[in-house]
């Protein structure tokens, strides 16, 4: 038997569920309707978040695109793994990455940093932690509020100001505006005599 978990939803979901049964489904048990509705609907968002018309593998959410070759290597010998329309297969068997490294290996090993990915069409071999952490530097820099892709045309020139810059603020820009300027500008006295 599946253990099973509770769950809140709202009543109004639960009445139409309970109506779809009564009148369609009477022999099916409530609990399995619902089970099936999420799995559905859990397949259908994995089917929205891959790109169009593209078939892979999605390893929480870093998606691997069909032909995608995985290695595991260990002191007795290197394991190999491909992505094959939507699964990953090892030895003939749909598998997680979690269960190829621990069938290749035959221990327990954090898949992230133990797995090695072959994107299709490139030649290195990149760490799955590397891929997972520009994935999530990618996000976090598209989710700035400064963040403009390269898409969008260029903003309007800002028109030029009625009176020149300080010198000081062309000759040592701010790197960082929320920081106090550390650099100032000075001359030793060697070179103020040489003048």
């Amino acid at each position: 038997m599946t253990p099973t978990i509770c769950i809140a939803i709202a009543p109004r979901t639960l009445r139409a569920l309970m109506d779809f049964q009564r009148d369609h489904c009477k022999e099916d048990e409530l609990s399995e309707l619902a089970d099936r509705a999420i799995d559905d609907w859990l397949a259908h968002q994995l089917e929205l978040a891959k790109p169009k018309g593209q078939r892979g593998y999605f390893w929480k959410a870093l998606f691997l695109p069909d032909g995608t070759r995985l290695r595991i290597a260990s002191h007795a010998a290197t394991r190999y793994a491909a992505v094959v329309g939507d699964d990953l297969v090892y030895n003939a068997m749909c598998l997680s990455p979690n269960q190829f490294a621990q069938q290749a290996i035959g221990s327990v090993r954090n898949a992230w940093s133990a797995i090695y990915i072959q994107m299709p069409g490139e030649r290195a071999w990149t760490q799955a932690q590397r891929l997972r952490r520009a994935q999530r530097e990618s996000e976090r820099i598209a989710s700035l509020p400064h963040f403009r892709p390269h898409s969008q045309p260029p903003a309007a020139p800002r028109p030029a100001t009625a009176h020149p810059l300080p010198p000081d603020v062309l000759l040592a820009p701010q790197l960082r505006h929320d920081r106090v300027e550390r650099r100032h500008a000075y001359r030793r006295a060697e070179d103020l005599l040489l003048d």
